[in-house]
């Protein structure tokens, strides 16, 4: 008797042989049960998950003799020629070879006659997406009212091909990717039949390269047979088929998120000298990223369900090395690689490079850890205690997106200033009130003309009285709505060092520049021999601010440029 290759030998012949569907033949087997039963059916999903094979089985559970029944006998000559692809009431049809119009015109035609020997004449067209749109539209009226005898059964991998019109006249049904370990469970079961003694490593590996198809799994089984005989080790699995091992791939991952660069390129090294795949090679980090970006929300082993024990703990041990958003830049960059690789000349050069990025990916920090850790040095910094000498000689510090107002060594404090400030703050105010008219001019245009004629006049505990000339008593109007407000309090806020309220009143005559000039040249007198305020902050005066310092140190930085 000649050869049968494993596929074809261990084809399901029965329901209850189908591998990781179960949806489907369970809905299947109690349309059969209950009588309901479509005129045409659509198999979806990719190569080798039993879309024909059900298809079959599903034609001789209604044409057995003993049918329709759920469980066909596989004995009678019904079931044995739908089986061998010679009855004569299943038709199945390559629809990438019978493509045409001319095609479905003649089964059209014998759509009409009844059939031969069973209940149902049945057309099983594989590759379904195949057709042309010509072809599809001669199929549509036969597809939507068949004669009562006639069934269809579609099989197809690439549903989006189809016309929705046909879709909608079929019941849809998804098959899925087998699981690795119901694939593992079958190849155990099929090499023990055979005589075969093979490792558990070896299957999951064989497992892993099927990538869900229990076909290709079950080919590569017989490949594995031909090239080592009856003892197959994990080894022979991975040098036949150019895959990497499991401890390999896992040491890879670990190496780059530790950033252990030179470790990366290494073990790419070696992976090229055995000759690995490194299409296949990305495609599996890709994987075991998604599955440790699974692990750090939910538990691993009921997300994904068909990892090994061992696989599991790598998973948490990998875990504590990083976090989320590194996990998310690592496959980004695995991502672009991918599309990348197969137009690449070099596929070493291609992939060390890559990896090189993934790991500073891994092991820079993100924007999220920048923002959270300068958030804390500002809170450091307003939990440090201010004393009176140390407010009156630094400079206020300005927000980093309004260089205008000279800044603040330490962060505004809530309470009001002593008693004694109160004075010196005034002069402080009318000093740098030129300052505080322009940074308000970049948040409201106009406030440039409003404010030349007006002037702070008083500080009040926490709060700035600021006069306007009595003949134009609509621009005090102005800045007693809300948002104008706000913006000249959190300026003069900023000039003081803590926070104020802003009050308005009308006074006699309008800005005396004289008088702030004067106001600002006993400030100084005052003041002497402090550093002159109009002089620009230098890269030393900013190095030795607090807050600065203790970014500089926390980021091991340094100043490059100071723009004001």
């Amino acid at each position: 008797m000649a050869y049968e290759v494993i596929a074809r030998k261990w084809r399901p012949q029965k329901f209850a042989d189908v591998v990781g569907q179960d949806h489907v033949v369970q809905t299947l087997q109690n349309a059969i049960e209950s009588q309901r039963l479509a005129h045409a059916y659509l198999f979806v999903g990719p190569r080798g998950i039993g879309k024909t094979s059900i298809a079959r089985i599903f034609a001789k559970s209604l044409n057995c003799s003993q049918g329709p029944t759920l469980n066909p006998c596989g004995e009678c000559d019904a079931c044995r020629e739908i089986a061998a692809g010679t009855n004569l009431d299943v038709l199945e049809i390559d629809g990438a070879s019978n493509n045409g119009v001319e095609q479905v015109r003649e089964l059209r035609d014998t759509v009409k006659f009844a059939p031969t020997h069973g209940t149902y004449k049945i057309f099983i067209i594989d590759e379904v997406h195949m057709l042309s749109t010509a072809a599809f539209n001669a199929l549509l009226k036969t597809l939507e009212e068949p004669p009562a005898h006639v069934k269809f059964i579609f099989a197809t991998t690439e549903p989006q091909k189809i016309l929705p019109t046909v879709i909608s006249r079929c019941q849809r049904f998804d098959l899925r990717r087998i699981p690795v370990p119901q694939i593992v469970e079958r190849l155990a079961l099929i090499a023990k039949s055979e005589s075969v003694t093979i490792s558990d490593e070896a299957l999951l590996a064989i497992a892993r390269g099927a990538e869900g198809g229990l076909r290709d799994a079950e080919s590569a089984l017989d490949q594995l047979i031909s090239f080592r005989g009856t003892t197959i080790e994990e080894e022979d699995v991975l040098s036949v088929f150019g895959l990497v091992s499991l401890a390999s791939l896992e040491s890879l991952a670990e190496a780059i998120l530790k950033g252990d660069i030179p470790a990366v390129i290494s073990q790419i090294a070696a992976l090229d000298e055995a000759g690995k795949d490194f299409q296949r090679l990305v495609i599996e980090l890709m994987e075991h990223y998604r599955n440790l970006l699974v692990c750090q929300h939910v538990d691993a082993a009921s997300a994904v369900s068909d990892l090994t024990d061992a696989q599991n703990e790598v998973l948490k041990r990998h875990c504590e090395l990083t976090d989320t958003a590194r996990v998310l830049r690592i496959i980004d960059v695995l991502t672009e690689v991918d599309d990348r690789m197969r137009f690449a000349l070099s596929k070493r050069t291609l992939l060390e490079t890559a990896l090189i990025r993934c790991a500073r990916a891994a092991t820079v920090a993100s924007l999220e850890e920048i923002l959270s850790r300068l958030q804390a040095l500002r809170g450091d910094a307003a939990a440090a205690p201010v004393t009176e000498t140390k407010k009156k000689d630094l400079a206020p510090e300005a927000p980093a997106s309004e260089p205008v107002v000279q800044p603040a060594a330490e962060a505004v404090p809530a309470d009001p200033a002593p008693q004694d400030d109160f004075p010196a703050e005034l002069v402080m105010l009318k000093r740098q009130w030129q300052q505080i008219i322009d940074t308000m001019a970049r948040k409201a245009v106009l406030a440039r003309g409003v404010l030349a004629d007006a002037r702070p006049v008083a500080v009040e505990r926490d709060c700035v009285v600021v006069g306007f000339d009595r003949e134009f008593p609509e621009e005090m109007e102005r800045f007693e709505r809300g948002r104008d407000r706000k913006a000249l309090e959190l300026t003069m806020g900023n000039v003081l060092g803590r926070k104020v309220k802003a009050s308005f009143t009308l006074v006699e005559g309008g800005l005396d520049r004289e008088d702030v000039a004067e106001s600002a040249s006993e400030a100084e007198a005052e003041e002497a021999p402090s550093a002159p305020t109009d002089r620009p902050r230098t890269t030393r005066d900013w190095a030795k601010e607090s807050s600065v310092k203790k970014t500089l140190d926390a980021f091991e930085g340094s100043i490059v440029e100071v723009r004001e």
